[in-house]
C-alpha cells in the first residue's frame, strides 16, 4: 500500500509552495498588509491560503511586526512605523488591523463593568486610537482601504466566563461596526462566533451566519479538548491564540466578509483626477465642478443650474439673471459613489459682508453620484424642500484630467 503522507505535512508543502508563488509575484500585483496584536502574523499565511483557493493568486499578503496595543500603535513611534511600513510596501491596497484585544486585557477588564461608565470609557478609547491610526494610514497612502476585524476567543479566558467574554466582545463589536459605518474607508467585518458555531463551542447567542440560529450552553472543557493551544505543552491555559485552522476559519469570514466582493467589485476608485467641470450635453448651460479631497475621503460639489420655472419676463436682476441657481453638496465617498448632502445659500449680496448669507446645515436633499470611468458619471438627487427626484448622466467637459485620474486609480483586483 502506498504510504499516505500526514496532514500536517501536507499544509507544509502547500505553505512551501504558496510562498515561492508570492516570491514569483510581480511588483505591480495587489498587496494586503495585516497590521496589530499576534494574531496578525499567523493570520497573514491563512488569508493567503484562502484568497489562492478562491482563485485570487495574484494577491500577496503579509504582516508587519507585531505591536501590542492600539494605543502603542497611534503613538508617535507607532505612526512613524507604520509610515515605514507602506514606505517598504508601494503596492499594498489594503490595510487589515488585528487590534482591540490586548486594550481591553490590559486595562484589567471584567465583567463587573458590564454595562458600566468603565466599559464606555475603554470602547471610546479603542476607538479613538484606531481612528487616529486609520487616519494617519490615509494621509501616507490616499485612497487605500482598511479592514477592522473583531476576534473570536473559542475557549474561556483566564479573567471570566465564555459568556461574559463572548457578551463583551458582542458589544465591542457593535463599537467598531459603528466606527466603520461612518469613516469612509474602512469596513468591518464581525467573526464572533465563528469558532463556537464551526467546532461547537460554548459562545455567543446568535451566529453571524443565521441570526436565528441559537448557540446551546455547552461544557467550558469542550476547548480544550477539540482546539489545544498552539502553545501547549509550554502554555497549556493559553485562551488567546489559535491554531493554523482556527485562523484560516476566521481568514474565509473576512474573504467572504470583504475580500470576495471587493476584488469581484467595479474596477473604479474615486480619486482626485476627477477634479473637473462636469456636465450633461443634453442640458448644456448647467454642470457642476467637482473636488475631491483624498486626505479626508471628502468630495465637494458646485451646481450650477436654473429653478424649476422660469420667472415672468419682467423680472429682472441686478447681476446675471434672475432664474438662476448655484447649488453646493458635499460628503463622503468610497469606492466608486460619493454621497452628498444638497445646500442652498441664500440672503447675501454681490461682495458684500451685511447682509450675511445663510446655509442651512441640515441641508436640502441628497445628491449620489456613481462614477463609471475616469470619464462618465451619473448624479441621483432628490431635493427634499420641492419634492423631487431624478437622474443626470454626466461627462467632462475637458478631458485634459483624465490621464492623471487613470494613473490614480488603483482599484483592488484580479486580472
Amino acid at each position: 500500500m502506498k504510504p499516505r503522507m500526514p496532514s500536517s505535512d501536507k499544509r507544509a508543502v502547500c505553505l512551501t509552495i504558496f510562498t515561492l508563488l508570492i516570491w514569483a509575484v510581480p511588483l505591480q500585483a495587489d498587496r494586503i498588509l495585516v497590521i496589530g496584536d499576534s494574531w496578525a502574523k499567523p493570520v497573514a499565511p491563512e488569508l493567503q491560503l484562502v484568497l489562492h483557493e478562491n482563485g485570487h493568486t495574484d494577491m500577496f499578503v503579509d504582516a508587519a511586526p507585531f505591536r501590542y496595543t492600539t494605543a502603542q500603535m497611534a503613538s508617535p513611534t507607532g505612526l512613524a512605523e507604520i509610515t515605514a511600513w507602506l514606505d517598504e510596501r508601494p503596492d499594498v491596497t489594503v490595510v487589515q488591523m488585528s487590534t482591540g484585544a490586548n486594550d481591553w486585557e490590559e486595562s484589567g477588564w471584567s465583567a463587573l463593568w458590564a454595562g458600566k461608565a468603565e466599559e464606555a470609557n475603554l470602547f471610546a478609547g479603542i476607538v479613538n486610537h484606531v481612528e487616529t491610526i486609520v487616519d494617519h494610514i490615509f494621509s501616507v497612502r490616499p485612497g487605500i482601504r482598511v479592514l477592522w476585524s473583531s476576534y473570536d476567543f473559542p475557549r474561556p479566558l483566564a479573567k471570566e466566563t465564555p459568556f461574559f467574554i463572548n457578551s463583551f466582545l458582542t458589544r465591542l463589536a457593535e463599537q467598531m461596526s459603528q466606527f466603520a459605518d461612518h469613516k469612509p474607508g474602512v469596513s468591518f467585518v464581525d467573526m464572533n462566533g465563528t469558532l463556537q458555531v464551526k467546532y461547537g463551542f460554548d459562545g455567543v447567542q446568535h451566529t453571524p451566519y443565521d441570526p436565528d440560529h441559537v448557540i446551546p450552553p455547552g461544557d467550558p472543557s469542550l476547548p480544550h479538548l477539540y482546539f489545544p493551544s498552539p502553545l501547549e505543552p509550554f502554555l497549556p491555559n493559553d485562551a488567546w491564540h489559535l491554531k493554523s485552522e482556527g485562523y484560516k476559519a476566521l481568514a474565509q469570514v473576512q474573504f467572504e466578509g470583504f475580500y470576495a466582493s471587493l476584488l469581484a467589485g467595479k474596477d473604479f476608485y474615486i480619486n482626485a483626477g476627477l477634479n473637473d467641470a462636469w456636465y450633461n450635453p443634453a442640458t448644456n448651460g448647467q454642470g457642476f465642478l467637482i473636488t475631491v479631497f483624498p486626505e479626508s475621503r471628502q468630495m465637494f460639489l458646485a451646481w450650477f443650474t436654473f429653478d424649476t420655472e422660469r420667472p415672468p419676463g419682467d423680472v429682472t436682476a441686478m447681476l446675471g439673471e434672475p432664474g438662476q441657481r448655484w447649488l453646493t453638496a458635499q460628503g463622503p465617498y468610497d469606492g466608486d459613489t460619493a454621497n452628498l448632502t444638497i445646500f442652498v445659500t441664500e440672503g447675501g449680496v454681490f461682495d458684500a459682508v451685511t447682509p450675511a448669507a445663510s446655509t442651512d446645515p441640515a441641508g436640502d436633499g441628497n445628491l449620489t453620484i456613481e462614477f463609471a470611468d475616469c470619464t462618465e458619471g451619473m448624479v441621483t438627487y432628490s431635493i427634499t424642500s420641492l419634492g423631487i427626484t431624478g437622474e443626470i448622466p454626466i461627462q467632462r467637459i475637458s478631458t485634459g484630467n483624465v490621464p492623471l485620474c487613470e494613473s490614480l486609480n488603483a482599484p483592488l483586483q484580479t486580472q
